[in-house]
């Protein structure tokens, strides 16, 4: 390789390697990666002994290291969610009981495990200013994202679930060590499984320093009595079901996860 092509960045994921190579390539900026070969024969351990280094010619320097700051949160969390085609337009009954013409098909990105890892990290790096003791994250969706950012920071996880249509702790999880902690959710239009999961970490005493959500549909609306850190925030329009464009247009409703139509 020339001499006049230089390291810009390292990363430790090879999946948000080649993200930040491809935004490059976008532009027109030809990039190459070096040391993808060993961490993918080692993924178990390599990205914490051998860097995965992104490269470029040193005239593209300070253009490429322009466009990698571009690279963080809202970008990283969209592209990621592109690159996975986890965003759907369509017409979707959302859990909330309202429709969407916008849909986030999460089982998309959690698929693939480095992306749902890079999103983890992500969601990491807003809260590891924060004192707290463990990771909660909300059955089912939540479980992986909070689990990642639990192991990222190195602090205790648990889950929540419904049962008899009340969100509460797994049972099994020792919780006597948990004072302050944490809430991870993936998806957020209202905001109702949160504060289900809020009330259940108050009633065992628990504190809630923040919470880190994937994507916040509610574009800023969202209300909580805890600070909020979203990766992505979007404007996605609700109807109630009496009040859907989508449905007086006749398009077909459907359950997203479901390929039945309503």
């Amino acid at each position: 390789m020339s001499k006049d092509i230089i390291t810009i960045e390292t990363f430790t994921d090879l999946f948000e390697a080649e993200l930040a190579k491809n935004l490059l390539e976008e532009a027109g900026i030809a990039a190459y990666i070096e040391g993808e070969r060993f961490t993918g024969m080692m993924p178990s351990f390599a990205g914490d002994i051998h860097k995965i280094r992104l490269q470029v010619d040193k005239n593209k320097e300070e253009e490429a290291k322009q466009l990698l700051e571009g690279l963080e949160d809202a970008n990283l969390c969209t592209r990621i969610l592109k690159e996975e085609n986890a965003l759907l337009e369509g017409h979707f009954l959302l859990t909330s009981g309202n429709h969407s013409n916008r849909y986030i098909e999460k089982i998309k990105v959690l698929q693939n495990p480095r992306a749902a890892a890079a999103l983890a990290q992500a969601l990491a790096k807003r809260l590891e200013h924060l004192e707290f003791d463990t990771v909660i994250g909300p059955a089912y969706g939540a479980i992986v994202l909070a689990y990642e950012v639990a192991k990222t920071l190195d602090k205790s996880f648990v889950f929540t679930q419904r049962k008899d249509g009340e969100m509460v702790f797994r049972s099994g999880f020792d919780l006597s060590k948990t004072k302050k902690a944490v809430v991870i959710e993936d998806i957020v239009s209202t905001g109702g499984s949160i504060k289900e999961v809020l009330k259940s970490a108050k009633d065992k005493g628990i504190e809630i320093v923040a919470c880190g959500i994937l994507v916040d549909r509610s574009g800023g609306k969202l209300e909580l009595d805890v600070p909020l850190q979203s990766l992505l925030t979007l404007e996605v329009p609700l109807w109630t079901p009496d009040e859907c464009e989508m449905c007086k247009e006749g398009v077909p409703l459907v359950r997203p996860g479901s390929s039945d139509k309503l």
